[in-house]
């Protein structure tokens, strides 16, 4: 019999989490079963539950991924040089944001389900803390680079606009869910009326 890959099984579990979240972003969490995830993926019961113990523990491993793509994408921008504007981060970022997260409210879903979900309170707030972070640090660079803050000067204006940065993101998730007439574009634009200190 041939041997298993690490590589093989991280794919395979990365395919069951893919199949997960879509029934999420469809169903719920909690109006999503392992039957609904078993008949997605086209797997075996065996073969999900070789790779999960069950159902949340697909949630978290599901919501991991989504919620690190996010922190990757600040991260990119973080690196680029010339250094963007904060309004062009964050106009970046947003459009980088995947029809699971939008569309289908998973990010909502997450935060709904993590007011009583300690596991996913831990995912959610780690998560925020991180980007958060990111954009901190971010502005740190961009205070230094185009304003001529010291470090220090820098690090104080940054870690207040930072939480500023994380808010218009959060009411963008937000309102693409919930208003049926949204207009991303226009909330695009009007980041331009959004300058840092």
């Amino acid at each position: 019999m041939p041997r298993v890959t690490d590589a093989y099984r991280q794919a395979r579990r990365l395919e069951i989490a893919a199949a997960a979240l879509r029934c999420f972003g469809r169903k719920g969490f909690q109006g999503t079963s392992m039957a609904d995830i078993i008949a997605e993926s086209r797997l075996s019961a065996g073969a999900i539950y070789s790779h999960f113990k069950g159902k949340d523990e697909l949630i978290e491993v599901s919501v991991h991924g989504v919620l690190d793509h996010l922190l990757d994408e600040i991260n990119a921008l973080r690196s680029s040089d010339p250094l963007p504007e904060p309004r062009e981060v964050l106009k970046a970022f947003l459009q980088s944001i995947g029809e699971d997260i939008i569309e289908r409210g998973l990010l909502l879903q997450v935060w709904a389900e993590a007011m009583t979900d300690p596991g996913l309170a831990r995912i959610a707030a780690g998560t925020v803390t991180g980007l958060k972070e990111l954009f901190a640090g971010y502005l740190v660079t961009w205070y230094t680079q185009s304003r001529g803050l010291t470090p220090a000067e820098a690090s104080s204006r940054a870690g207040k606009y930072a939480a500023v940065m994380l808010g218009v993101c959060q009411g963008f998730i937000v309102q693409s869910a919930l208003i049926p007439e949204f207009d991303a574009q226009e909330y695009l634009a009007g980041l331009g009326a959004i300058t840092p200190a």
